[in-house]
């Protein structure tokens, strides 16, 4: 039986046990910490990068002169495998940037817990708020 872990009563033991967060491992643009609640301890992982579209990396998009003329393309494309013609033929190269969700926040080997809500209550909403032990 599965059950449902709430955010606010995460955040009120983490603001009432004062525990630590503790840093478990980086992989795959992510950072793991893991959390001791009341009922186990818990891990959950800090997005380090986002997938974006060109135009979401390079605000001007990009730029073909090859005429003289600057004109704006918008999104870099590349051909679909495998398509011979089409009106689907193209589509979009997304890429990874440093994710804006960071900020200027700092990670440390071990922080308080409460410090690290923000991410906590994101891995719940997306079920990766795991409990380990």
């Amino acid at each position: 039986m599965e059950t449902t872990i709430n955010v606010n009563d995460v955040k009120k033991d983490l603001y009432k046990s004062k525990v630590s967060a503790k840093f478990s491992h980086y992989t795959s643009g992510n950072l793991y910490y893991t959390v001791e609640l009341a009922d186990g301890v818990y891990q959950f992982p800090i997005s380090t990068a986002d997938k974006v579209k060109l135009n979401e990396v390079v605000a001007t998009g990009v730029y073909d002169s090859t005429d003289g003329y600057n004109e704006f393309e918008g999104n870099l494309v590349t051909k679909k495998k495998d398509i011979i013609e089409g009106e689907n033929d193209f589509e979009e190269i997304i890429f990874d940037k440093l994710s804006s969700d960071l900020g200027t926040t700092s990670f440390y080997n071990e922080m308080k817990g409460s410090d690290l809500n923000r991410w906590i209550a994101k891995a719940i909403d997306k079920n990766e708020f795991i409990k380990v032990i």
